[in-house]
């Protein structure tokens, strides 16, 4: 009886030795809802490209600033998670924001670029009034 017992315990041993060394497959990204930068950038371009009635060759230009922007802002975003930098980081970002304006209005026409600019600025406010719900909701949790 020892040795069933024994034999038993063994083999449950190996196997999940077996399964922990197969190597684990990573998702996707579309699995995990993020998509690569340049995807991103692309989408972002189409978006506007419909938005503001962009012609594929102000589309092909534009492409390359968002994805530009798009890594300079992860940039800044890892040097304050991982460095623990927060001071001048509104500084950074606006001046990230300018440098990509100035690229953005080689490529729009001023009409475009107005309403480029209102579609942000809403985006904010968007942004801030869900903060601001955020924070004064309740949390659920008893005190």
């Amino acid at each position: 009886m020892k040795k069933l017992l024994l034999i038993l315990a063994a083999s449950a041993a190996t196997a999940g030795t077996a399964f922990a060394q197969t190597p684990a497959t990573a998702p996707a990204p579309a699995q995990t809802g993020t998509s690569a930068p340049d995807q991103l950038a692309q989408r972002r371009a189409q978006y506007l490209g419909k938005e503001l009635g962009l012609t594929a060759d102000q589309q092909t230009r534009l492409a390359p600033i968002l994805m530009a922007q798009r890594q300079q802002l992860q940039l800044l975003r890892e040097q304050r998670t991982t460095g623990g930098r927060k001071q001048g980081t509104a500084q950074d970002l606006k001046a990230s924001e300018a440098r990509a304006d100035e690229q953005i209005k080689t490529v729009l026409t001023p009409e475009q670029f107005t309403k480029f600019a209102q579609m942000r600025d809403q985006q904010r406010e968007k942004i801030r009034e869900h903060r601001a719900n955020n924070a004064t909701a309740p949390t659920g949790q008893p005190e």
